[in-house]
């Protein structure tokens, strides 16, 4: 590990002997644009239908069990 690192150190010094006064500095390598797509208002799933592939339903909710351990609240 020891050599490997020596290997980087070195490395390193030859990069900061490097001329580079006449290079731009860069931030980002792409113009960027928003990529983001549009927000569009889709239908969802029928709770019912989704509730009723369920395992087990609480209430109109999905009923899991406790994830602390803590027991029924």
């Amino acid at each position: 590990m020891t050599s490997q690192l020596s290997g980087m150190l070195d490395h390193f010094a030859d990069i900061d002997k490097l001329d580079l006064s006449n290079v731009a500095p860069l931030a980002q390598p792409f113009p960027l644009k928003n990529v983001f797509r549009e927000d569009v208002v889709v239908a969802g799933l029928d709770r019912d239908e989704v509730l009723a592939a369920a395992p087990a339903a609480e209430d109109g909710r999905f009923r899991v069990p406790p994830s602390l351990g803590l027991g029924e609240q």
